[in-house]
């Protein structure tokens, strides 16, 4: 009788079916947070942009204020400067920013971002502000001046 030998041989480089599902269940983990990291994105997005707003309006009603009580408007290009309580004010645009000092010291910045600005007095009663901003999104604002500033 002769004997049959079986040699068998072993093979190491492939997946077992367990090793797949393991390994497909990481990638649908990973996957399944994408819409999360999607939305995510697009909160920031919406929360940069109402930061924009806010700054704009808290601008808006800071120049309103003092323009009111302010006397000896000087308007240029780049800046305007007045008088209020005693004070020089003055709102210029630096760099990437308008900023307000107040006798030359303590500059404070008010609107960041900003690629461009002008000051625009168009007529006696009236002035016109417009700013583009970094993302191009251009915003005007207008306010009325008293005849009594020289």
């Amino acid at each position: 009788m002769q004997k049959k030998i079986y040699a068998s041989q072993s093979n190491n480089q492939g997946f077992t079916l367990l090793e797949s599902l393991f390994s497909l269940l990481i990638v649908v983990i990973i996957a399944s947070f994408i819409p999360l990291i999607f939305q995510s994105y697009q909160s920031i997005l919406k929360a940069s942009d109402i930061n924009k707003n806010y700054e704009w309006q808290v601008f808006l009603n800071q120049i309103g204020k003092e323009l009111n009580m302010s006397k000896q408007l000087t308007v240029s290009e780049n800046s305007i400067t007045f008088l209020s309580s005693d004070k020089v004010i003055t709102y210029e645009k630096y760099q990437n920013m308008l900023r307000r000092s107040v006798d030359k010291r303590g500059h404070e910045p008010l609107l960041t971002n900003i690629k461009r600005s002008t000051w625009t007095k168009l007529n006696d009663q009236q002035l016109l502000y417009t700013v583009i901003f970094e993302d191009n999104q251009e915003l005007t604002a207008r306010f009325s001046i008293s005849q009594e500033r020289s």
